[in-house]
């Protein structure tokens, strides 16, 4: 959206005309277009990366830093889209293994630019707060080991996994377990057969096991973290037995909203489908389980199922194709699971 490194270097693409208009609106109390994804969070509810940033550099002076840019506070690295799933609400761009599937080209392996972003941020490193590991699938990516080397003890790691490779042997996992701040987003929103009929080509008990790794990792090394979770079509009527688990496990959530495909979006599926999950939200509620955050979130989200009307069929049928295509073409290991898994949605 603001440059490629293929043909322009970070330090042209950080100071380019885009970046400074971008600056200039926000100066000017204006959401440029660029912003539409944090304005969408905020809206439902949502954690947005606008009030990360704001969280990680609380003291930024916009009116002295002006239009130009000078140092990276937080570098959110996504080498390429490497990653060992074939999860059901994401595809091609952000996953290698979608892309494979669907017999469409990806590239993988390390990026000429590697090296040259990686002494810029060596050059820079005593200004950055915070490297979020992002993929694909981070624990994947070879190129986040010298990354590490990079980055002092004394910045904040964070990372977005989905906790199915293979912790004993993942040299990256070594890595982060020698040092002391290290945050662990662990992606993931239903439990069991559901888990892996979503997450296709996961392993419910290897994401157990290596949850009991991070929360190890928590105890003795100091890491914080917890389930990043995201709220759509497939846990939305699930809502009580997920957070029962993870409140048993003894881990926090935080969610966020899937606005693309809308047809996995619960709100967007009809009236029936917005009944079965506000329902499920005042069951959840009267747990007395969640956090002030998920009280705002799914307090969001009731109003929005309250106001389906009867009469609105939404884009169920465009779920039901979703599944159907799944589980005749791209996985069809799962032929008629669905309707084994979630009942209520035989509608």
């Amino acid at each position: 959206m603001l440059g490629n490194l293929d043909n322009h270097s970070i330090d042209a693409i950080l100071n380019s005309d885009v970046m400074s208009e971008i600056r200039d609106s926000l100066a000017q109390g204006k959401p440029h277009s660029y912003c539409s994804n944090c304005v969408q969070a905020e809206r439902y509810g949502a954690d947005s990366e606008r009030q990360w940033h704001n969280r990680v550099n609380p003291d930024f002076d916009y009116a002295a830093a002006g239009s130009r840019y000078h140092y990276p506070v937080i570098v959110d690295v996504r080498w390429n889209t490497t990653c060992n799933l074939s999860c059901n609400y994401c595809g091609s761009a952000c996953s290698s293994r979608w892309a494979s599937i669907r017999g469409e080209s990806f590239r993988s392996g390390t990026r000429p630019y590697f090296d040259s972003v990686c002494d810029w941020l060596e050059q820079h490193h005593d200004n950055i707060h915070e490297v979020a590991l992002v993929g694909g699938e981070p624990l994947l990516l070879p190129e986040n080991e010298r990354l590490l080397d990079v980055i002092p003890e004394s910045t904040i790691v964070t990372l977005i996994t989905n906790l199915n490779v293979d912790f004993e042997r993942n040299r990256i996992v070594q890595r982060l377990a020698q040092r002391g701040r290290v945050g662990w987003s662990m992606s993931f929103d239903n439990i069991g057969s559901r888990f892996e009929y979503v997450r296709h080509g996961s392993d419910w008990s290897m994401l157990q096991q290596n949850i009991r790794t991070v929360q190890g990792f928590m105890r003795d090394q100091g890491h914080w973290g917890g389930v990043h979770a995201v709220y759509n079509v497939y846990n939305c009527t699930r809502l009580v037995e997920f957070r029962q688990w993870t409140q048993q496990q003894g881990l926090s959530v935080l969610w966020q909203n899937l606005f693309h495909p809308r047809y996995l979006d619960p709100t967007q599926l009809g009236h029936q489908v917005a009944c079965l999950a506000a329902d499920e939200i005042e069951k959840f509620l009267c747990l007395n389980i969640a956090t002030p955050a998920e009280q705002t979130f799914f307090k969001t989200s009731l109003e929005q199922f309250n106001s389906v009307q009867p009469d609105n069929q939404g884009l169920w049928a465009e779920f039901d194709k979703h599944i159907e295509e799944n589980e005749t073409v791209w996985h069809p290991d799962k032929a008629g699971l669905f309707q084994q898994l979630w009942p209520e949605f035989v509608i």
